[in-house]
Protein backbone atom coordinates (compact mmCIF):
# COMPACT_ATOMS: atom_id res chain seq x y z
CA UNK A 1 0.00 0.00 0.00
CA UNK A 2 1.51 3.20 -1.29
CA UNK A 3 2.07 5.29 2.26
CA UNK A 4 0.58 8.95 2.52
CA UNK A 5 2.67 11.75 2.59
CA UNK A 6 0.52 14.74 2.12
CA UNK A 7 -2.94 15.68 2.64
CA UNK A 8 -5.19 16.26 -0.86
CA UNK A 9 -4.11 18.93 -2.96
CA UNK A 10 -5.57 21.90 -0.76
CA UNK A 11 -6.56 25.37 -2.40
CA UNK A 12 -4.10 28.48 -2.46
CA UNK A 13 -2.61 28.58 0.99
CA UNK A 14 -3.19 32.75 0.89
CA UNK A 15 -7.42 31.74 0.40
CA UNK A 16 -7.59 29.51 3.31
CA UNK A 17 -5.62 32.49 5.17
CA UNK A 18 -8.37 34.75 4.34
CA UNK A 19 -11.31 32.84 4.31
CA UNK A 20 -10.33 31.42 7.71
CA UNK A 21 -9.50 35.09 8.93
CA UNK A 22 -12.78 36.05 7.80
CA UNK A 23 -14.61 33.48 9.67
CA UNK A 24 -12.53 34.00 12.78
CA UNK A 25 -13.61 37.34 12.92
CA UNK A 26 -17.13 36.77 11.99
CA UNK A 27 -17.23 34.24 14.96
CA UNK A 28 -14.81 36.20 17.66
CA UNK A 29 -15.34 39.92 16.96
CA UNK A 30 -13.39 41.71 19.09
CA UNK A 31 -12.85 39.39 21.86
CA UNK A 32 -9.56 39.03 22.99
CA UNK A 33 -9.09 35.56 24.54
CA UNK A 34 -10.66 32.79 21.81
CA UNK A 35 -10.60 28.58 21.13
CA UNK A 36 -8.26 28.00 18.53
CA UNK A 37 -9.79 27.45 15.15
CA UNK A 38 -8.59 23.84 14.60
CA UNK A 39 -10.66 22.98 17.91
CA UNK A 40 -14.06 24.39 16.34
CA UNK A 41 -13.27 23.04 13.25
CA UNK A 42 -13.93 19.80 15.49
CA UNK A 43 -17.25 17.69 16.39
CA UNK A 44 -19.07 18.78 18.62
CA UNK A 45 -18.28 15.45 20.42
CA UNK A 46 -14.80 16.18 20.61
CA UNK A 47 -15.09 20.01 22.07
CA UNK A 48 -15.59 21.35 18.88
CA UNK A 49 -18.80 23.22 17.17
CA UNK A 50 -18.87 21.12 13.50
CA UNK A 51 -17.14 24.77 12.17
CA UNK A 52 -16.57 24.23 8.15
CA UNK A 53 -12.69 23.01 7.42
CA UNK A 54 -11.84 24.95 3.95
CA UNK A 55 -9.47 22.54 3.00
CA UNK A 56 -11.02 19.56 4.28
CA UNK A 57 -14.58 20.62 1.72
CA UNK A 58 -12.34 21.33 -0.94
CA UNK A 59 -11.17 17.79 -1.05
CA UNK A 60 -14.35 16.86 -0.73
CA UNK A 61 -16.12 18.61 -3.31
CA UNK A 62 -13.01 17.64 -5.60
CA UNK A 63 -13.34 13.97 -4.94
CA UNK A 64 -17.64 14.35 -5.37
CA UNK A 65 -16.93 16.11 -8.63
CA UNK A 66 -14.38 14.03 -10.44
CA UNK A 67 -16.36 10.53 -9.31
CA UNK A 68 -19.55 11.77 -10.59
CA UNK A 69 -17.71 12.74 -14.00
CA UNK A 70 -17.01 9.49 -13.98
CA UNK A 71 -19.95 7.87 -13.61
CA UNK A 72 -20.96 9.79 -17.21
CA UNK A 73 -20.48 8.08 -20.27
CA UNK A 74 -19.17 9.26 -23.19
CA UNK A 75 -16.53 11.74 -21.75
CA UNK A 76 -12.87 11.76 -21.78
CA UNK A 77 -13.04 12.25 -17.59
CA UNK A 78 -14.78 8.64 -17.96
CA UNK A 79 -12.05 6.76 -20.26
CA UNK A 80 -8.79 8.38 -18.28
CA UNK A 81 -10.69 6.90 -14.64
CA UNK A 82 -11.81 3.80 -16.85
CA UNK A 83 -8.37 3.01 -18.53
CA UNK A 84 -6.07 3.68 -15.04
CA UNK A 85 -8.94 1.68 -13.43
CA UNK A 86 -10.16 4.18 -10.96
CA UNK A 87 -13.62 3.60 -11.32
CA UNK A 88 -13.52 0.67 -9.40
CA UNK A 89 -13.08 0.41 -5.59
CA UNK A 90 -9.34 -0.34 -4.47
CA UNK A 91 -8.11 -1.96 -1.56
CA UNK A 92 -4.74 0.23 -1.56
CA UNK A 93 -3.85 3.38 -4.00
CA UNK A 94 -3.10 2.88 -7.35
CA UNK A 95 0.36 3.60 -8.71
CA UNK A 96 -0.05 6.99 -9.27
CA UNK A 97 3.31 7.58 -11.33
CA UNK A 98 1.99 5.84 -14.48
CA UNK A 99 -0.32 8.62 -14.55
CA UNK A 100 1.01 10.97 -16.99
CA UNK A 101 2.65 14.02 -14.82
CA UNK A 102 -0.06 16.30 -17.20
CA UNK A 103 -2.75 15.04 -15.17
CA UNK A 104 -1.28 15.77 -11.81
CA UNK A 105 -5.25 15.67 -10.45
CA UNK A 106 -5.30 12.49 -11.48
CA UNK A 107 -2.27 10.98 -9.49
CA UNK A 108 -3.92 12.76 -6.62
CA UNK A 109 -7.60 11.07 -6.96
CA UNK A 110 -6.09 7.77 -7.22
CA UNK A 111 -4.80 8.19 -4.26
CA UNK A 112 -7.40 9.46 -2.00
CA UNK A 113 -10.00 7.70 -3.49
CA UNK A 114 -8.65 4.96 -1.93
CA UNK A 115 -9.75 5.59 1.36
CA UNK A 116 -13.13 6.18 0.76
CA UNK A 117 -15.61 3.53 -0.28
CA UNK A 118 -17.97 3.87 -3.59
CA UNK A 119 -21.71 5.26 -2.81
CA UNK A 120 -23.74 2.48 -1.18
CA UNK A 121 -26.95 1.52 -3.29
CA UNK A 122 -29.43 2.77 -0.60
CA UNK A 123 -26.70 5.79 0.49
CA UNK A 124 -28.45 9.16 -0.05
CA UNK A 125 -26.35 12.08 -1.75
CA UNK A 126 -25.73 14.32 0.97
CA UNK A 127 -25.02 11.26 3.38
CA UNK A 128 -22.18 10.43 1.07
CA UNK A 129 -21.08 13.49 0.64
CA UNK A 130 -21.05 14.33 4.38
CA UNK A 131 -18.48 11.00 4.39
CA UNK A 132 -16.71 12.09 1.94
CA UNK A 133 -15.56 15.42 3.90
CA UNK A 134 -15.15 13.65 7.26
CA UNK A 135 -12.78 11.41 5.82
CA UNK A 136 -10.83 14.11 4.36
CA UNK A 137 -11.06 16.26 7.32
CA UNK A 138 -9.91 13.46 9.34
CA UNK A 139 -6.80 13.03 7.06
CA UNK A 140 -6.27 17.01 7.32
CA UNK A 141 -6.34 17.04 11.19
CA UNK A 142 -4.13 13.93 11.19
CA UNK A 143 -1.50 15.48 9.08
CA UNK A 144 -1.40 18.90 10.89
CA UNK A 145 -3.82 18.83 14.44
CA UNK A 146 -2.77 17.83 17.61
CA UNK A 147 -4.25 14.73 18.96
CA UNK A 148 -6.16 16.71 21.82
CA UNK A 149 -7.59 20.06 22.38
CA UNK A 150 -5.43 22.33 25.00
CA UNK A 151 -8.22 22.30 27.65
CA UNK A 152 -8.01 18.14 27.65
CA UNK A 153 -4.67 18.79 28.62
CA UNK A 154 -4.91 20.85 31.34
CA UNK A 155 -7.46 18.46 32.56
CA UNK A 156 -6.87 14.78 31.32
CA UNK A 157 -9.11 13.08 34.18
CA UNK A 158 -12.42 14.84 33.36
CA UNK A 159 -14.56 12.76 31.40
CA UNK A 160 -14.54 15.08 28.53
CA UNK A 161 -17.03 13.02 26.02
CA UNK A 162 -19.66 13.32 28.61
CA UNK A 163 -18.68 16.90 29.29
CA UNK A 164 -19.51 17.70 25.35
CA UNK A 165 -22.51 15.79 25.74
CA UNK A 166 -23.85 17.42 28.59
CA UNK A 167 -23.45 20.50 26.42
CA UNK A 168 -24.72 19.30 23.29
CA UNK A 169 -28.34 18.30 25.38
CA UNK A 170 -28.53 21.13 27.96
CA UNK A 171 -31.93 22.43 27.65
CA UNK A 172 -31.07 26.07 27.42
CA UNK A 173 -31.02 28.55 24.24
CA UNK A 174 -27.81 28.70 21.73
CA UNK A 175 -26.46 31.92 23.49
CA UNK A 176 -26.60 30.24 26.36
CA UNK A 177 -24.67 27.14 25.06
CA UNK A 178 -21.97 29.61 23.78
CA UNK A 179 -21.28 31.25 26.78
CA UNK A 180 -20.92 28.05 28.44
CA UNK A 181 -18.67 26.95 25.71
CA UNK A 182 -16.24 29.55 26.28
CA UNK A 183 -16.46 28.70 30.40
CA UNK A 184 -15.49 25.41 29.60
CA UNK A 185 -12.77 26.47 27.33
CA UNK A 186 -11.40 29.32 29.89
CA UNK A 187 -11.78 31.81 27.43
CA UNK A 188 -13.37 34.22 29.58
CA UNK A 189 -12.11 37.84 29.94
CA UNK A 190 -11.28 37.61 33.99
CA UNK A 191 -8.05 39.44 35.41
CA UNK A 192 -5.73 36.61 36.09
CA UNK A 193 -5.45 36.39 32.37
CA UNK A 194 -5.51 39.82 31.57
CA UNK A 195 -2.56 40.19 34.77
CA UNK A 196 -0.71 37.78 32.59
CA UNK A 197 -0.60 39.66 29.86
CA UNK A 198 -0.14 43.08 31.73
CA UNK A 199 -3.03 44.27 30.85
CA UNK A 200 -3.87 45.40 34.18
CA UNK A 201 -2.36 45.57 37.42
CA UNK A 202 -3.74 43.46 39.48
CA UNK A 203 -5.07 40.21 39.05
CA UNK A 204 -8.27 40.83 41.70
CA UNK A 205 -11.74 41.50 41.19
CA UNK A 206 -12.70 44.89 41.05
CA UNK A 207 -16.00 44.21 43.43
CA UNK A 208 -14.62 42.57 45.76
CA UNK A 209 -10.57 42.52 46.30
CA UNK A 210 -10.61 39.04 45.86
CA UNK A 211 -8.59 37.02 43.01
CA UNK A 212 -10.83 37.52 39.75
CA UNK A 213 -10.77 33.88 38.48
CA UNK A 214 -13.42 31.91 35.92
CA UNK A 215 -14.79 30.21 39.81
CA UNK A 216 -14.87 33.46 41.62
CA UNK A 217 -16.82 35.54 38.99
CA UNK A 218 -19.52 32.72 37.89
CA UNK A 219 -20.26 31.58 41.54
CA UNK A 220 -18.47 33.70 44.45
CA UNK A 221 -19.01 37.25 43.20
CA UNK A 222 -22.12 39.40 42.95
CA UNK A 223 -25.51 38.37 41.41
CA UNK A 224 -23.58 34.83 40.28
CA UNK A 225 -23.27 33.54 43.87
CA UNK A 226 -26.88 33.73 44.05
CA UNK A 227 -27.47 31.86 41.00
CA UNK A 228 -25.32 29.18 41.59
CA UNK A 229 -26.85 28.60 44.93
CA UNK A 230 -29.73 28.15 42.90
CA UNK A 231 -28.42 26.01 40.47
CA UNK A 232 -27.09 23.68 42.76
CA UNK A 233 -30.65 23.31 44.36
CA UNK A 234 -32.22 22.36 41.24
CA UNK A 235 -29.43 20.18 40.59
CA UNK A 236 -29.23 18.24 43.70
CA UNK A 237 -33.85 17.81 43.44
CA UNK A 238 -32.79 16.59 39.58
CA UNK A 239 -29.80 14.05 40.78
CA UNK A 240 -31.41 13.04 44.30
CA UNK A 241 -28.77 14.75 46.40
CA UNK A 242 -28.01 17.52 49.03
CA UNK A 243 -26.49 20.65 47.12
CA UNK A 244 -23.16 20.52 49.15
CA UNK A 245 -22.50 17.78 46.95
CA UNK A 246 -22.70 19.50 43.62
CA UNK A 247 -19.15 21.07 43.30
CA UNK A 248 -18.64 24.31 41.54
CA UNK A 249 -16.24 22.36 39.22
CA UNK A 250 -19.25 21.25 37.55
CA UNK A 251 -20.14 24.52 36.14
CA UNK A 252 -16.53 24.11 34.22
CA UNK A 253 -16.20 20.70 33.82
CA UNK A 254 -19.80 19.37 33.59
CA UNK A 255 -19.06 15.54 33.65
CA UNK A 256 -21.92 14.17 35.75
CA UNK A 257 -24.31 11.95 34.51
CA UNK A 258 -28.60 13.01 35.08
CA UNK A 259 -30.27 10.30 36.62
CA UNK A 260 -32.86 9.25 35.09
CA UNK A 261 -31.47 8.78 32.09
CA UNK A 262 -33.04 10.61 29.12
CA UNK A 263 -35.08 8.52 26.95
Amino acid sequence: MEPRTNIPPPPPDECVRQLNTTISWHVWRSEIFRVLLSTLQRRKGEGGSNLIHITAKSCALFLYRLRQQGLRSETLTAEWLRSWGLLAQNKSPSYRYRIPATLEYLRRYAVDVAYVTQQGSTESQSTYKRRLYDTMHYMCRAATEPKVTRITNLWPQTTWPTVWKNLGEAPVPGATKATWYKVIHDTLPTNVRFFRIRMVLTDTCRKCDRTDRRRHRLTECGKGEQIWTWTKQRLAWILRTIPERIHSCWLLRPHFTLWPPKR
